[in-house]
């Protein structure tokens, strides 16, 4: 017997509800990230204990988001396809700061000096950088095609706005270079006032996520009208 082959109005809805499924995941970290980063800044001198939920979060939602954009990559059409290859791109390149602000940390904590160089505070800072703008780029390369023109405003607004924000939490970072090694040092493993030294400025995410949050459920409203209309 023959297999059957799917209708071409069966195989959108199916490419579209892949799609949705990504919005959602990645809508679900905006909120937790957005509501975390609220409480910081609307409670200065009590930030959570997990203040720093960007570093983590952030990074984890997006590779989730990913693995489903590449088990669906036969579905999506051509200029959806190159934009996510590109995101893909993005996210190995984010992984790869990442990757060098753990080695810097890595190489002074095990380490018996304490003297760190200027330089290797200014490249942790800029790896610290790298990742999270890169991390943003891709939220705004998953949603860019799937928005309208108010949608891709808030995308590219919240992207310079959490660049603004990340510059300076890099800078922050750079000067608490010392901290983190010591608390390594002395096997403490007591981050929590490099957190409290940052938690004001990393706050400031809150206003990129609220932004983010718009423009994504923009974009799952239209991809689930398109889903409707195919059907």
């Amino acid at each position: 017997m023959a297999s059957k082959i799917p209708r071409p109005h069966v195989r959108v809805r199916q490419r579209l509800g892949k799609l949705r499924l990504i919005l959602a995941i990645l809508l679900l970290g905006f909120v937790v990230d957005g509501a975390v980063e609220l409480y910081n800044y609307i409670n200065h001198s009590y930030p959570l204990p997990f203040a720093s939920s960007v570093f983590v979060i952030g990074p984890f939602v997006t590779l989730t988001g990913l693995v489903i954009l590449w088990i669906g990559r036969s579905e999506w059409d051509a200029r959806l396809s190159r934009r996510f290859r590109l995101a893909e791109r993005v996210f190995a390149l984010n992984i790869i700061a990442i990757m060098l602000a753990v080695v810097v940390v890595f190489w002074y904590g095990t380490r018996s000096t304490t003297l760190i160089p200027s330089w290797a505070e200014g490249g942790f800072g800029a790896s610290i950088v790298a990742a999270l703008v890169l991390n943003f780029v891709i939220y705004v390369l998953v949603a860019f095609d799937l928005a309208d023109v108010f949608g891709k405003a808030l995308l590219l607004i919240a992207l310079g706005w959490a660049s603004v924000v990340t510059i300076w939490l890099g800078q922050a970072l750079a000067k608490e270079l010392g901290t983190i090694v010591l608390a390594i040092h002395d096997r403490t493993f007591d981050f929590s006032p490099v957190s409290a030294s940052i938690s004001d400025i990393e706050s400031y995410f809150a206003v990129a996520y609220f932004l983010l949050t718009i423009a994504y459920l923009d974009a799952y409203h239209r991809s689930h009208a398109r889903a409707w209309k195919s059907s």
